[in-house]
C-alpha cells in the first residue's frame, strides 16, 4: 500500500486538531484505560500542563498530591516532569476518613456508603478504600508504567494529612484531591503559604464536594488579598502578583 504523502498527513493532522483538539499525552490515555483515576481527560490534561509549565518556567519547589487513591493522577504528575524534581503523594492508602461537621449532607451520605462497604470502584472494580495493601499496589502500578519511585524521587506518605503534612518547603504545583473539609482546610493552611511566585494549587473537588468548597471559601475570606481562583478544568488557587 502506498504511503500517504507527508504534506497530506500534516493537513489531516491539523484538521483533526481543529475538530477534536490536541491528542492528550500518552500517560493520560494510559491511566484512564487502566481505570486508576476518577478524573476525566480534561482534568488530567490540565494537571499535566500545570506540572510541565512549572518545569518549563524553572519554577522552584516540589510537586505535591494529596489524595493519591489508586495513583492515576500522581502518575500523570510524575510523567509531566521534565527532570527528577521531587513528587510527594499523600494518602491514608486505605479507608478514607469520615465526614465531619464542616462537611455537608452530600459528603456525609457518601461517607456512609463507603463505611457500609457499598461503594463501587472505577469501572465496576473493587473500591480502592477496600483494597488490602493499597500503597504496595500503587507502587507496583508506578513501576508497571515505567516509574520506579525509589529511583525517581517519588515519595509516598501514608497517614492522615493532618498528621503527615507539616512544612513541605517551597511548592510549585499541588493537586488537592482529598474531598473532606478538614483535610482540604489543612492543605490550604500548610501549602498555600508555601506556593512559589507562579505556584498553583489545583483544587479537584471545589465544584462537587460541599466540605471542600467551604474550606476554600473560608480560606479566601481571610486571605483573599493574597490569592485568587482561576477556573480551568478544575479550580486553580494562585498567588496575586
Amino acid at each position: 500500500m502506498a504511503r500517504m504523502p507527508s504534506r497530506l498527513r500534516a493537513r489531516l493532522g491539523a484538521a483533526r486538531r481543529r475538530l477534536f483538539g490536541p491528542r492528550p499525552p500518552a500517560i493520560v490515555r494510559a491511566v484512564r484505560a487502566a481505570s486508576i483515576t476518577y478524573l476525566e481527560e480534561a482534568a488530567l490534561v490540565d494537571l499535566f500542563d500545570a506540572v510541565a509549565r512549572a518545569d518549563r518556567r524553572g519554577e522552584p519547589g516540589v510537586f505535591i498530591e494529596v489524595g493519591c487513591a489508586l495513583g492515576g493522577s500522581a502518575l500523570v504528575m510524575a510523567a509531566a516532569r521534565a527532570g527528577g524534581r521531587e513528587l510527594q503523594a499523600y494518602d491514608v492508602f486505605g479507608m478514607p476518613p469520615g465526614a465531619t461537621a464542616g462537611d455537608g449532607p452530600d459528603v456525609h451520605a457518601r461517607a456512609a456508603i463507603i463505611a457500609a462497604g457499598r461503594s463501587e470502584g472505577i469501572g465496576g472494580n473493587l473500591y480502592y478504600g477496600y483494597v488490602d495493601g493499597l500503597l504496595e499496589r500503587v507502587i507496583e502500578t508506578f513501576r508497571s508504567h515505567g516509574f520506579d519511585p525509589a529511583r525517581q524521587n517519588i515519595h509516598f506518605v501514608k497517614g492522615l494529612v493532618q498528621d503527615t503534612l507539616h512544612d513541605p518547603g517551597a511548592v510549585a504545583v499541588a493537586h488537592i484531591d482529598c474531598d473532606r473539609y478538614a483535610s482540604v482546610k489543612v492543605c490550604l493552611e500548610r501549602i498555600a503559604p508555601r506556593l512559589t511566585r507562579h505556584g498553583v494549587m489545583i483544587i479537584d473537588d471545589y465544584d462537587s464536594k460541599s466540605g471542600c468548597r467551604r474550606a476554600v471559601d473560608e480560606y479566601l475570606a481571610q486571605h483573599g488579598a493574597d490569592y485568587r481562583l482561576v477556573r480551568r478544568a478544575r479550580v486553580h488557587l494562585t498567588r496575586r502578583i
